[in-house]
């Protein structure tokens, strides 16, 4: 920021009126200074000359001082207070922070929150890391576990009736030899009936494992968060 103070000069560059050699600036007297032109006062242009002589030297001293605050060189102050790839513009205006201050390029910081540097955290031990997500997603881990079912528990079928015929030799019969023609043979007949399954009884298999949910979201507000490249 350098203040334009040459552009008021004019008041002083004759300090003698050429044409009737008077002086071009004269003291204002500290009742005009204090109140004013009063009702139909002429004006000398000697005054006029004085304060806009008084206004310039008022701007030269503000630039000496702005210079004593920024160093001898040309920055402005406000550019010592935003450097490159220093302290963050925050504004609720999407508007380039070049607009108001008149300096610099700038970038936005977009989707992203702020976090201080952590030098004993990895993920956060220098400036200017960037990481994390705003989603992710989650895989089931889901599995039923095995079940081995008792006698009682498999399926229940329909009687299933058997006969069985048992033959004796008679005792004029050689051992283990079959009977022949004519041989007295005994015969037995039975039956009964058989379960070939279970009853059919009820029986579980567990579930383990589950799919979590959660939210990366905290609450929240945006605004423009501009960073500065050069």
């Amino acid at each position: 920021m350098t203040i334009q103070s040459n552009k008021i000069r004019w008041a002083n560059i004759t300090e003698i009126d050429p044409l009737t050699g008077l002086p071009n600036k004269s003291t204002i007297p500290e009742e005009f200074k204090s109140s004013g032109a009063k009702s139909n006062q002429p004006i000398p242009r000697q005054w006029i000359n004085t304060q806009f002589n008084e206004i310039y030297n008022a701007f030269v001293d503000l630039q000496a001082q702005l210079d004593s605050i920024t160093g001898a060189g040309s920055q402005p102050t406000l550019e010592y207070l935003y450097p490159v790839n220093g302290q963050p513009f925050l504004s609720f205006a999407n508007t380039d922070p070049a607009t108001y201050l008149g300096f610099g390029t700038w970038v936005l910081i977009e989707g992203k929150v702020l976090v201080g540097v952590d030098t004993s955290d990895p993920d956060f031990n220098t400036s200017g890391k960037v990481g994390g997500a705003k989603s992710h997603s989650h895989t089931d881990n889901l599995s039923v576990n095995g079940t081995t079912l008792t006698v009682a528990q498999l399926p229940s079928a329909s009687p299933v009736s058997l006969t069985v015929s048992t033959v004796g030799s008679a005792s004029t019969s050689p051992a283990n030899t079959s009977p022949l023609a004519g041989d007295n043979v005994a015969s037995t007949t039975s039956s009964s009936n058989v379960n070939w399954g279970g009853t059919g009884a009820t029986h579980t298999h567990s579930l383990s494992g589950g799919v979590q949910t959660s939210s990366n979201l905290m609450p929240y507000e945006t605004l423009y968060i501009w960073r500065r490249t050069a």
